[in-house]
Parts: C-alpha cells; sequence; structure tokens
C-alpha cells in the first residue's frame, strides 16, 4: 500500500512537470523578453528566426547524439575543465573591465554597508528595512576585513563563486550521467549568459548559487546516489538554510529536499525529511539572535520597519507592474508601517490584495499571470542587461554592446540559448525511472515556478535554479550514459 502511494507521488510530480515545461516552451515560442528589459521594442521576425535557429540545433544536437557523447567523453577531464574554466574567468573578467557599473540599487546598498561593516563595524538603515540582505553583507564585509573592502574585491570574490558553481555543475552532472553530459554542462554553464554578465553585480542571484551547488554536491555519492548518511543530511541542510539567509526563494530548495527524503528513505528512516526543516529553524534562530547580539541590527527597529511577507504578495498582484517590484507599493506598505501595526498592514495587504485579485476578474487575472509568467520565464537575458545599464563606468562599452546589429546578435544569443535549455528539459522525458535528483530538480522547477505566480518576481530570480535547468536539459538531450569508474 505505502510503496504504491509513492509510485503514484512520482508519476503525478512527472506529469506535473511536463505539463509545465510544455506550457513554459509554448510561451517561450510566442514571448521574448530580453529586450522589454531594455525598453525596447522585439524586432519583427525576431521571435520566428530565433525559434527555427534554436529549434534546427536542437534536432542537430538529437541526430549526431551519439558522437557528440563520444567527442565529449574523449577530452581529458583536466584539460577539459581547466580550459572551459579559465575560458569562463576570461569572459567575466573582460564583463567587469569592459561593463563595470557603478553600485546602485540594492546591490549598492549591500557593497557600501560591507565597506563601512568592515572599516567601522556599522551598516547602513537599509538593513532594518530589508534584513534578509543583511547575510551577503557579513560575507562580503569578512572578506573587505581579511583583503580590502573595494569594489573589485567583492566582484574577484564574485567570479570565485561562479567560476567555483560551474566546477560543481561538471562535478555533480558527472555523478549523475557521466563524463559526457559533465562536460556539456560546463560548456553550456561557461558560455552561459547570466552566469558571466552579473560578473561585475556582487548580488544575491549568483552569490547563493554555491550555497545550493554545495549541498548537492554532498549529498551525490560517485555513482549519483543519494547517500544516507544523517550527517551529510545534516551539513547539506544547514548550507541549504545559510542560502535560505541569503535568497528567500532557495526555501524551495529546502522544501524539495525535505520530500526527497520521505520519498526516497525506508521505513522510520522517512522522519530524515524532518531534518532539513529543523536545521532551517535552528539556524534562522541563531542568525537572527546573533544579529541582535551583536548590534547589527535592533529587534525593534525591525519589528516597525521591515516589510510583512504580504508586502511581497501584494506587490505581486500589481498590475501595472505586472507582479514586477513597485515602488508605489513599497511607499504605501512604509507609510503604513509609520502608524499601523504589523497586524493592521498585513490585514490592510490583504484586503487590497482581495481587491486587485477581484478587480482583475476570471479573464484579467488569467491573463495577467501569463503575462507576469511570461516575464520571468521568457528572458534570456536574465535581467543582466537592465543592471548593466544602470549607471555603467563605460557608458560608451554598453552602448556599442546594445546598439544596431551587435544588440541583435546578443538578444538572439541570449534567446536561442534560453530556447535550447528548455527544449533540453522537454527531452528530460526520456529519461526514465525514479531518481532522487530528476525528482528534486522537478519538484524545485515546479516551485520556483508556483513561487514567483504568488510573489514579486523577475527574470533574475530564476538565477539560482538555473543550474539544475543546464544539468536537467543535458541530460535531456543525451541522456545518462554508463558512468565511468
Amino acid at each position: 500500500m505505502g510503496s504504491s502511494i509513492f509510485q503514484f507521488l512520482h508519476k503525478f510530480f512527472y506529469i506535473i512537470f511536463f505539463g509545465l515545461i510544455l506550457f513554459l516552451v509554448g510561451l517561450n515560442v510566442y514571448m521574448s523578453r530580453g529586450y522589454s528589459t531594455l525598453s525596447l521594442e522585439t524586432p519583427s521576425y525576431f521571435n520566428l528566426i530565433t525559434l527555427v535557429t534554436a529549434g534546427l540545433l536542437a534536432v542537430g544536437i538529437l541526430y549526431f547524439r551519439r558522437r557528440l557523447i563520444e567527442l565529449l567523453g574523449k577530452i581529458p577531464v583536466l584539460y577539459g575543465v581547466s580550459c572551459l574554466l579559465g575560458i569562463s574567468l576570461i569572459l567575466q573578467m573582460f564583463t567587469i573591465k569592459e561593463l563595470n557599473v557603478h553600485p546602485t540599487w540594492d546591490f549598492g546598498e549591500i557593497v557600501t554597508s560591507a565597506k563601512l561593516f568592515a572599516e567601522k563595524g556599522e551598516i547602513g538603515d537599509y538593513f532594518t528595512m530589508y534584513p534578509n540582505n543583511i547575510l551577503l553583507v557579513c560575507i562580503l564585509a569578512v572578506i573587505g576585513k581579511i583583503i580590502t573592502p573595494s569594489l573589485l574585491v567583492f566582484q574577484l570574490f564574485n567570479v570565485m563563486v561562479i567560476t567555483i558553481s560551474q566546477l560543481l555543475i561538471y562535478r555533480i552532472a558527472s555523478k549523475l550521467a557521466g563524463r559526457a553530459v559533465g562536460m556539456a554542462s560546463l560548456l553550456v554553464s561557461v558560455f552561459f549568459f547570466p552566469y558571466f554578465f552579473y560578473a561585475p553585480i556582487v548580488y544575491t542571484d549568483t552569490i547563493s548559487l554555491i550555497f545550493f551547488l554545495v549541498p548537492l554536491d554532498l549529498l551525490l555519492s560517485r555513482n549519483g546516489e543519494l547517500k544516507h548518511n544523517p550527517y551529510l543530511m545534516i551539513a547539506a541542510s544547514t548550507i541549504f538554510s545559510l542560502g535560505m539567509l541569503l535568497k528567500g526563494s532557495l526555501i524551495i530548495f529546502i522544501i524539495a529536499f525535505a520530500i526527497i527524503l520521505f520519498l526516497y528513505m525506508s521505513r522510520w528512516k522517512k522522519l530524515y525529511a524532518l531534518i532539513p526543516f529543523i536545521v532551517l529553524f535552528i539556524v534562522k534562530s541563531l542568525f537572527t539572535a546573533g544579529m541582535y547580539q551583536v548590534g547589527l541590527l535592533d529587534a525593534g527597529e525591525v519589528e516597525q520597519r521591515s516589510m510583512p511577507v504580504t508586502h511581497w504578495i501584494v506587490m505581486g498582484q500589481n498590475e501595472d507592474r505586472l507582479g514586477k517590484y513597485a515602488q508605489p507599493d513599497v511607499d504605501w506598505t512604509t507609510s503604513l508601517l509609520k502608524n499601523h501595526s504589523r497586524e493592521e498592514v498585513t490585514e490592510a495587504h490583504l484586503q487590497e490584495l482581495k481587491k486587485r485579485l477581484a478587480d482583475k476578474g476570471v479573464a484579467g487575472n488569467l491573463a495577467f499571470n501569463i503575462e507576469k509568467i511570461g516575464h520571468t520565464w521568457t528572458d534570456g537575458t536574465y535581467y543582466s542587461l537592465n543592471k548593466l545599464r544602470r549607471y555603467p563606468v563605460h557608458p560608451e562599452n554598453f552602448q556599442r554592446l546594445t546598439d544596431y546589429k551587435s544588440g541583435h546578435l546578443l538578444q538572439a544569443y541570449a534567446r536561442i540559448q534560453h530556447l535550447l535549455l528548455f527544449f533540453g528539459l522537454l527531452m528530460a522525458l526520456r529519461l526514465r525511472g525514479n531518481h532522487p535528483f530528476t525528482s528534486f530538480a522537478m519538484l524545485s522547477i515546479i516551485g520556483f515556478f508556483l513561487f514567483f505566480i504568488l510573489w514579486e518576481t523577475r527574470s533574475r530570480y530564476l538565477v539560482s535554479l538555473t543550474p539544475l535547468l543546464i544539468i536537467l536539459s543535458c541530460m535531456g538531450y543525451l541522456g545518462r550514459r554508463e558512468r565511468e569508474a
């Protein structure tokens, strides 16, 4: 009886995942939001030309699949990995040199506060309003204290995180599906649009990658199986929890991990599913208490000024902004917090949420959510170009990159790569049998999709998820080979 229930759950997740991927592929066929992030109109025939190109490339990969596997499998590991990571470093450093930006928005607040913390042991008032970003400040401040709290040092740390993450993508993919798929995953990650274009932007989108990949690497054995060691599960849960403190959406990975433990552990060991939640509670409690204890945060000010959870949900229903960041909503919540208790503010948010849903009606909510999902899931630039155009150090370089033919080629590269990734996820339908990683990946993608329907959203928020997209997509194209000894 118990076994049949678990089999049903596996099939249920499988069906939901591929229904979701079919929907997202269909949406990507008709939508492309790369240009809109720069407030530009998508040229006529751009979507069609890039779709046909991506389709032909996908067919070519499948047609030459065996030859590609043989070729990738013959590349010496040390030589291949070293060369690709070297190319990654060159791309990232070149981006920092030519497309560097003056820190603004939240990125600016974090860099400025990290410098202030390293030099004077203080941080700005921003974190009483947004305490969720304080862990990154602490990490950067420690680095700044050891070396020097300059923007370049922080950017080099960002480059290191991205590069190590690419190495971990290779390791995880190799464990799961063999050297060829590992090399393919590394190749994709090195030339992955957001990974090198976000090099100058030191923010949670890229820094969070390592807090997700290290636990996965710890949990998978050399042959790609889930290790049953409870101490490793506690260690992985601790790193997952720190990642969640760094970026709230990573709670999805913790939930997915707990579900996997429940599904794949036998008998009483299914209780291991509680480990991620217990560890998360302990880590979050200790970190928050520590911030108050050392005086970085004041509990009273945080209670009075920090945004309630409902703020992000109601902002996610802002029709004018299609669920993206909306300054009027921030101003409204801030003014409410000045004169009302948190309970009253939450109640006001819930009333406004009901109103926004009711005003749109059934058809309006459907149209709104399709547009919101489109802006989140059909942008192959992952919002990176928008961030690079904000106060660039060399505006002429950014202008040359995004203008005229070069701009069209850049957008085409981003869209074709994005389409190929999602076509690969569709091909993952060919992966037969239950496996903890594929189940974890599918659950995480489903979770991110549902989370960002409810929450305030941006395409860059998906950067944390992209290692799973890359690995699962490469497995979809190339399948699972016999793993090397």
